[in-house]
This record gives structure tokens, C-alpha cells and sequence, in this order.
């Protein structure tokens, strides 16, 4: 992507602001820019580990489902959802191998592509990145080890109420990210169905802790969710 690109000051800027670019200058952000194509994808478009396992993806807007899924049995586990600053597949940056692994664009996505290889030569010209490159996947190995004590650990309604805080807002109080999802998607995110999901969103209704309007979740009582989460709410 060149300068004169119309989309090029826009994902310059997601470039600069992203976490995983945090310590790069921006002489370095604009010679990657430059090995650098704009992709669309449409919603619910879906791609495989081995599909992206040659190129390196940098969200641009819009928002990234990445899950695991069970041919046999359909059913399916969210690991993260990404959105605007977001990279992957870090993984196979690092080992050079397809991963089991799945996207679907829950949102029309805008992403920056570029070729594994390419992406690896600019991190062997700007070790600076290594840094950052160790604090994303702390991030997300501490991530995937809350997720798997949480299912070991605690009640589906208070895995729910932990997932809605961990998505508000501090300085708004508003729920962001995963406001306007449908049941089954939330679901995914918790390791449950959708009818479980369904019933509990109606308790916490009843308590005063959220609401629903227009499909959209709405905290209402932080406190009263968090006492949820904290196991200290009682009916």
C-alpha cells in the first residue's frame, strides 16, 4: 500500500495504535505498510487455519470470531474475538505451521494482509517487535487459562457475568465488543448452548443487573453484576 492509497492514513493510524506495534517507529510501520494489501471480508465469511497459514493479518475494523470446532458433533468453542488493532496468526508466524483453527467475521472486516515470509524479514529488520511479539502471547496464554478454569471452576451464570464485565468499558461503563451478539455466539464464548445462555440473561434481567433492547445487552447494576461474578449474589 502506497501513500497515495486512498484507505493508506486510515490503516497507518490502526498500525500505529495497535498493541503489537506498540514499540515499532514509524519509519519501520511504513515500510511494512508499504509490502501491505487492504482486504475485505464479507460477515460470515469463513476461513481456515491451513487457508491463512501463509499470510500475516492485521484488523483494520470490524469484528473476528476465532474458534475450534467438532465435525462430529458441530459443536463449537470461541476462543477470542478480534477487532480493530488486532493481528493473527501469530502462531504461525512463529512455527510455520497451519493451525486447527477457524475465523468468521461477525462484522464486514477490514483487514491488512501480508505474506508470512514478508512479515518475518520485517521482524528480522526491527527486533524491537520481539517484545511485543512475548507480551501478546503471555496475554493470551493468561486468556485461554482463565477460560479453562473458569468452565472447571464456576456455574454457567457466573461465567456469563464474568464475561460481560470483562467486556465493559471502564471509563463508560458500557458493554462493547460483544453488546449486540446473538445468544448462541455469548454461548460460544462460555462453553455452553444458547438456551443456557438464554435463561440466564433473563435472570440477570430480573435482578436488575442488564438489559435488552433492540438484541442489545445494557449494564445496568455493575455492582449488582459483579456480585454475580463474585458468587456473593443470592435471589
Amino acid at each position: 500500500m502506497t501513500p497515495d492509497h486512498t484507505d493508506y492514513l486510515r490503516c497507518h493510524e490502526v498500525l500505529l495504535n495497535s498493541p503489537f506495534f506498540k514499540d515499532s517507529n514509524t519509519e519501520a510501520i511504513e515500510s511494512l505498510l508499504h509490502s501491505m494489501t487492504l482486504d475485505h471480508w464479507k460477515v460470515k465469511s469463513f476461513k481456515s487455519g491451513l487457508e491463512l497459514s501463509s499470510t500475516f493479518h492485521i484488523i483494520v475494523n470490524g469484528r473476528l470470531k476465532v474458534f475450534k470446532s467438532n465435525p462430529d458433533s458441530g459443536r463449537e468453542h470461541t476462543v477470542f474475538i478480534l477487532t480493530k488493532g488486532s493481528v493473527f496468526d501469530v502462531l504461525s508466524l512463529l512455527d510455520t505451521k497451519p493451525h486447527d483453527v477457524y475465523w468468521e467475521a461477525l462484522d464486514v472486516v477490514e483487514v491488512l494482509k501480508i505474506p508470512m515470509d514478508h512479515m518475518r524479514h520485517w521482524i528480522n529488520q526491527n527486533p524491537e517487535v520481539h517484545k511485543a511479539i512475548m507480551h501478546y502471547l503471555g496475554e493470551r496464554m493468561s486468556q485461554l487459562m482463565d477460560v479453562s478454569t473458569d468452565v472447571t471452576l464456576h456455574s454457567t451464570l457466573v461465567r456469563l457475568a464474568n464475561l460481560l464485565l470483562k467486556n465493559v468499558n471502564g471509563a463508560t461503563r458500557q458493554l462493547e465488543l460483544i453488546n449486540d451478539l446473538p445468544n448462541e455466539e455469548i454461548a460460544g464464548l462460555i462453553g455452553t448452548t444458547r438456551a443456557v445462555v438464554s435463561r440466564h440473561i433473563q435472570e440477570l434481567k430480573r435482578s436488575g443487573a442488564i438489559s435488552v433492547s433492540r438484541k442489545q445487552i445494557n449494564v445496568k447494576n455493575l455492582e449488582l453484576l459483579l456480585a454475580v461474578a463474585e458468587e456473593k449474589y443470592s435471589n
